[in-house]
C-alpha cells in the first residue's frame, strides 16, 4: 500500500541495518560503495573480515556495541587473515582506519549518530628510518631503567604495556588513577592497567604521598617534561648498551607485542544506533508479517 512505502534513504538505511544484523560485510560494503569507503571493496572485506567473523561468533552487535567494545575489538583487529601473527603495524592501522571510515559512512547515511570508534587509538605507521626495536632490547632497557630511576621505569612501562603517547602520558594525574582496581582514565577511555604497569606505579604513588594525598592534590604522575623524558631514555639506552629507542618506536613495539592492550575499557556509546533502531523497528515488523 502507498502508506507503507519508505523514502529511498530510509530503505537504504534499513538495508544496511539488516546487513549488520546478518553480519553481511559484502552487502554493507557494496551498499556504501567505493567512494564513501575511500578504498576498493575487496580491501574493505580483507580489512574487516576478522571483525565481522568474530562479532558473529561472539554475538556482538556492531551497530550498538557493548561498553567493552574497544577492549573486545583489539582481538579481531589483531588476528591475521592467513598465517601466524603478529600483524604489521601498517596492516593494523589500515584495519582501524577502515572500520572508522565505515562508521563515518553510516553516520552520513543516517544509520548512526555517533562513531563507535571514537577514542580508539590509532596504531601509527612503520618507518624504515625508525625501525621497531627488538623485544630483547626493550627488556634490557626496562631492566636498566628499573635499576636507575623508578619514574623513568614507570613511564617506559606504561608506554610499552599500553601504547601511551608522550603528551598523554605526561598529562596524567593521580586523580585519574584508581589503585584498588588499576583503572586509569586516559583521553576518552578508561584502561585497566596490566599488573606490570600497576607495580611500576606503586613506588611513585608512595613517593607522591599515597593514594589519598596524591588524588586530593591532583598531582601529576610524571612531573617531568618531554625533553627530560627523552634525555633520560637516551642515557638509559647508552647504559644498557643498546641502540637508541625513540619513544615513538617504543609505542609501536607495544602495539606489535601487546595488541590486545591498546584498547581501553569502559567506553560507552550512548547515542549510537538510536535512529537505526527506530528504522529497524519498521522493517523487522514487516519481515515478520512477510515470513511464511
Amino acid at each position: 500500500m502507498p502508506g507503507d512505502l519508505l523514502h529511498p534513504a530510509d530503505e537504504r538505511a534499513l538495508k544496511l541495518t539488516k546487513a549488520f544484523r546478518d553480519y553481511d560485510l559484502d552487502t554493507i560494503a557494496a551498499t556504501l560503495g567505493v567512494q564513501a569507503l575511500s578504498r576498493p571493496l575487496a580491501q574493505v572485506h580483507s580489512n574487516l573480515k576478522q571483525v565481522f567473523t568474530r562479532a558473529q561468533t561472539d554475538e556482538i552487535d556492531l551497530l550498538q556495541p557493548p561498553a567493552n567494545f574497544h577492549t573486545w575489538l583489539a582481538g579481531p583487529l589483531s588476528t591475521p587473515n592467513r598465517g601466524p601473527g603478529p600483524l604489521k603495524i601498517n596492516t593494523l592501522t589500515a584495519r582501524v582506519v577502515t572500520l572508522r571510515v565505515l562508521y563515518d559512512a553510516l553516520i552520513t547515511e543516517g544509520v548512526l549518530t555517533t562513531n563507535p570508534m571514537t577514542g580508539y587509538p590509532n596504531p601509527g605507521s612503520e618507518h624504515a628510518s625508525d625501525p621497531i626495536p627488538d623485544r630483547e632490547d626493550i627488556e634490557q632497557l626496562l631492566k636498566t631503567a628499573k635499576a636507575s630511576s623508578p619514574e623513568l621505569f614507570a613511564a617506559l612501562t606504561l608506554i610499552d604495556e599500553h601504547a601511551f603517547q608522550v603528551k598523554e602520558l605526561l598529562s596524567l594525574k593521580w586523580s585519574r588513577y584508581e589503585p584498588t582496581t588499576g583503572e586509569l582514565l586516559r583521553a576518552r577511555t578508561v584502561t585497566r592497567l596490566s599488573d606490570t604497569a600497576q607495580r611500576a606505579l606503586e613506588p611513585l604513588l608512595k613517593e607522591a604521598g599515597g593514594p589519598l594525598y596524591a588524588t586530593e592534590k591532583a598531582l601529576p604522575i610524571f612531573p617531568m617534561t618531554a625533553e627530560d623524558l627523552r634525555a633520560q631514555l637516551w642515557k638509559a639506552c647508552k647504559v644498557a648498551e643498546i641502540p637508541h629507542i625513540p619513544l615513538s618506536a617504543l609505542r609501536r613495539a607495544s602495539l606489535r607485542d601487546h595488541p590486545a592492550r591498546m584498547a581501553a575499557s569502559g567506553f560507552s556509546n550512548d547515542q549510537a544506533y538510536r535512529r537505526a533502531l527506530r528504522l529497524a523497528g519498521k522493517v523487522v515488523e514487516k519481515h515478520r508479517r512477510d515470513d511464511p
